[in-house]
């Protein structure tokens, strides 16, 4: 990165490689150069119209080149030059909303006056050859100062969006804290792009130690199909709120998220007042760990209430996984690994060992021997339906441990 301060020396615009006819026209540009910023303003408003509909005042644009131009004119003449000049440039244009086209438009505009000013000049003065020998230096230097003033424009709208964004967050944050007075509600959500009117969401994805994305693009996504939404990092995790403006909305939100999904997402349920947007966080967060650690998945609040219920309670969750599955758990994960995994397919394939034997893919006799196993160990038999639901909650306990 250039530093501004830093001062210049380029050896093709050394004073002594510059014969003195040259060095005489640019001293004499140098007394002219408020005359020659006049005719270089005029160029800019005339030939770049984002100028004229930007905030920034004629007299600064007029400060600005005149400093541009000195200093432009000094480094020809072999001074040291500084980069003080372009870099507030990018400076002032980027902080008046000028487009960097604008910007980079305007050099070539000034760039072109100064020459046409220096070819006038030299005629009458009969420098015109001394002048063209130095041509390369003179586009190198105007060269040099758009990039430079380029540079800085990047930093001043990159440090700007770092502001906004950081200004959004305050914003989406104290919405989802319920934490908004009433009447302040709409101003909030215009200034975050949300719809007034709306079914919400809420969305939290967890943050991997990696710093990698949860959902990668998933604001573009949103607003590729017209659903509009704000994000925020808050306590450890990827937060959004959501804006629907119809229940199609809602489920092609939901299936943007999981489509996007890179880590445990969890959903609220549908909210229509933001004074319930503390509640949806928590049900979000709540249905986030409804996945097991480790694993990619999207939950809704709402779809497994029986996991909410062990994630809400992790104190209780321990003790039932301990009181149901203590001698499962005990065992060497090479012995306790094949018992649960059965005990799960089972469950999933509705009770049918044929089935759980497909899943697992193994002999059906396999998965009959793993069911009595656990039934040893624990006490508890598939074929009694409290027992049934005291190992479907321990084993989702022992899941979500």
């Amino acid at each position: 990165m250039s530093n501004a301060n830093s001062a210049i020396r380029n050896p093709a615009t050394a004073a002594h490689e510059i014969d003195t006819d040259t060095v005489a026209l640019f001293a004499e540009m140098l007394g002219s150069v408020g005359t020659i910023a006049d005719r270089i303003v005029e160029q800019i408003l005339t030939g770049e119209h984002s100028y004229t509909e930007s905030t920034l005042a004629v007299p600064v644009l007029h400060s600005v080149v005149t400093e541009n131009v000195e200093a432009l004119l000094r480094g020809l003449s072999g001074e040291h030059r500084l980069l003080d000049a372009p870099r507030r440039a990018g400076r002032v244009k980027a902080e008046s909303g000028i487009p960097m086209a604008g910007l980079l438009h305007a050099y070539r505009l000034a760039g072109l006056q100064l020459w046409e000013e220096m070819i006038a000049r030299s005629h009458s003065s009969q420098s015109s050859e001394s002048l063209l020998r130095v041509s390369s230096s003179v586009w190198g230097i105007i060269d040099e100062y758009s990039n430079a003033a380029a540079e800085s424009y990047r930093e001043v709208i990159d440090d700007l969006g770092r502001k906004d964004q950081q200004a959004k967050s305050v914003m989406l944050l104290s919405l989802l804290e319920g934490e908004t007075a009433h009447s302040e509600i709409p101003r909030l959500l215009r200034a975050l792009n949300l719809p007034e009117h709306a079914t919400y969401l809420v969305v939290a994805a967890e943050l991997s130690g990696t710093g990698a994305d949860p959902m990668p693009g998933i604001a573009a996504r949103l607003r590729a199909a017209g659903i509009a939404s704000a994000w925020s990092t808050w306590k450890g995790e990827f937060v959004g709120l959501v804006g629907c403006t119809s229940e199609s909305d809602v489920a092609i939100a939901i299936n943007v998220v999981a489509e996007r999904a890179a880590s445990r997402i969890g959903i609220s349920r549908s909210v229509t007042s933001l004074a319930d947007a503390r509640n949806a966080v928590h049900q979000a967060r709540l249905s986030l760990r409804c996945t097991p650690r480790a694993n990619i998945g999207v939950r809704r609040f709402g779809s497994a209430p029986l996991d909410v219920l062990i994630v809400s309670d992790p104190q209780a969750a321990a003790e039932l996984r301990i009181d149901v599955l203590g001698p499962v758990l005990e065992l060497e994960p090479r012995e306790r690994a094949p018992l649960l995994d059965t005990l799960e397919a089972w469950f999933a394939a509705d009770g049918s060992t044929a089935e759980a034997a497909l899943r697992l893919h193994c002999h059906r006799n396999t998965v009959l021997y793993r069911l009595a196993k656990l039934t040893e160990l624990t006490g508890r038999s598939v074929s009694r339906p409290s027992e049934v639901a005291e190992l479907y909650a321990a084993m989702r306990a022992a899941r979500l441990a």
